[in-house]
């Protein structure tokens, strides 16, 4: 699981899935670019009682993503599970400002990254008789927020997910996509009571959505109950674009 560090008083995504994945018998591959972090996760995995371990690397670079991936690969054997999770909410603002390089690191971490991982966590699915790969996208690919390049590279991981789960469906490897919204968790989470009293109310839930309202989907749509599902985007936005 890639972007899986944490920090433990303000949990994010990677950090509560990989979690909840071990608490439902995963033995989670904890990657990220920063070793405090990881070990953090990898102590909360291990205090729930699960099984984890740590591979450090910028994911950006091809030679870290594929010695990441080996090295939870050697550490566990199987491999048969990749969430793609790491993320920057990166440049904003209007083409006509943009910072070229901003824009590049941005879509090299949140697009790129993401297949690069796949493009080495894929023979091990294959070797293990198939499994499953989870991209994390963001409603940010269909609604402006004045975030492009976020928004650019949240919809091609949506456009990547239905082309693998083309492209691999007969290897036994299922791709979906959880499409978030306006998640309380460290990417956007700084923001004031009365931004996130705004946020909750535009749901038509009226319930602001935490990083464990998201690891519970994610635990869905990587297990064998959801085995007749792939290709699917699911949106986990507190019904905020149902309005």
């Amino acid at each position: 699981m890639t972007g899986a560090g944490c920090d433990p008083d303000f949990i994010g995504i990677g950090g509560a899935t990989a979690v909840l994945f071990a608490t439902q018998g995963a033995k989670v591959g904890v990657v990220d670019i920063v070793p405090e972090r990881a070990e953090a996760t990898r102590r909360m995995i291990e205090a729930a009682g699960g099984e984890a371990a740590v591979a450090i690397g910028d994911i950006t670079s091809e030679d870290d993503s594929a010695r990441c991936v080996a090295e939870v690969a050697d550490t566990f054997v199987l491999l048969d599970i990749l969430v793609n999770n790491a993320a920057i909410a990166g440049a904003t603002g209007s083409p006509a400002v943009m910072d070229l390089d901003r824009w590049n690191e941005t879509l090299d971490l949140n697009l790129t990254a993401a297949m690069l991982a796949a493009k080495y966590a894929i023979p091990h699915l294959r070797a293990a008789g198939g499994g499953v790969i989870l991209n994390i996208s963001s409603i940010a690919a269909t609604h402006g927020f004045g975030a492009g390049a976020y928004a650019a590279s949240k919809a091609g991981l949506i456009g990547l997910t239905k082309d693998w789960a083309y492209l691999h469906g007969r290897d036994g490897i299922r791709v979906n996509c959880l499409v978030l919204g306006h998640v309380y968790a460290p990417m956007g989470g700084s923001r004031g009571d009365e931004q996130r009293e705004q946020r909750r109310l535009a749901g038509l839930l009226g319930i602001e959505g935490t990083a464990w309202d998201v690891a519970w989907p994610a635990v869905f749509l990587a297990s064998d109950e959801s085995r007749w599902v792939s290709g699917a985007n699911l949106t986990v936005d507190g019904a905020y674009t149902a309005g």
